[in-house]
């Protein structure tokens, strides 16, 4: 079980404590919202989707999902390629550049400082 998943199994037992708590009336739906580290706006959508769903409800729809910035497994294979047979010893700056003028290369890691 990776890291995700791990975290996602606890929100949803932290959910289902708070909301059983919730359910008998010890906590408002404000308190409720604290526990959960969110809104109580935040609370009734996920007891809604809950009540709707099930503990599928709860799920983060975000881990199903690949990037669309991942780089394909081919063209990594195709950069270390190069960069063993080619240009061994150089800097990554020196290798990014040589990779952009003779090989049309067009990936691009934004630097944190950079602009969008």
């Amino acid at each position: 079980m990776n890291r995700a998943t791990w975290l996602q199994d606890r929100r949803m037992q932290k959910f289902r404590d708070v909301l059983s708590r919730w359910e008998r009336k010890e906590l408002s739906a404000m308190e409720a919202g604290e526990l959960l580290g969110c809104s109580e706006r935040q609370f009734r959508r996920y007891r809604a989707r809950y009540e709707e769903e099930g503990l599928d409800g709860l799920l983060d729809r975000r881990l199903d999902k690949a990037s669309e910035k991942q780089v394909p497994a081919d063209e990594i294979a195709w950069m270390l390629d190069q960069y063993r047979a080619r240009y061994l010893g150089w800097n990554v700056k020196h290798f990014h550049e040589e990779l952009q003028q003779r090989h049309s290369f067009r990936w691009v890691t934004a630097h944190p400082s950079a602009s969008v």
